[in-house]
């Protein structure tokens, strides 16, 4: 026995090496598509939330000290703008875990425009 499946007849060399370069041509355009996306996959996304919410949250506290310390108003802008930053960090967790604003422009494949005629959430066009 050789291992061979008698009823499939054997490529010659050339057509295996045209065979990669489609692949690889293939491969390669769909990089070129892909150049303006962020992969944002497992630990990205979890590294991405964390850096979003400690970064929002800080900006916002650090503002709102300044603020109350040149002004002399007490804790009032602190708690405002921890709340604001509060507010920002979770709006931009919101739009990292929907693929929202990966990148000027971005639109995923399938996502079509909900006032365009596009079924939403339940409707007909569940393509995500």
């Amino acid at each position: 026995m050789t291992g061979r499946d008698p009823d499939r007849p054997e490529r010659p060399l050339s057509d295996l090496r045209a065979r990669i370069a489609r692949i690889r041509a293939r491969d390669a355009e769909a990089k070129a598509g892909r150049s303006g996306r962020a992969d944002l996959s497992g630990s990205g996304v979890v590294l991405r939330v964390g850096i979003e919410l400690v970064g929002t949250l800080a900006v916002g506290v650090a503002i709102g000290w300044g603020l109350d310390r040149w002004l002399g108003t007490g804790p009032w802008l602190l708690v405002v703008f921890f709340f604001l930053g509060a507010a920002a960090g979770v709006l931009n967790v919101y739009r990292a875990v929907s693929h929202i604003g990966l990148a000027p422009g971005y639109r995923p494949d399938g996502d079509t425009d909900r006032d365009a005629g596009g079924e939403g959430p339940g409707g007909t066009d569940e393509k995500r």
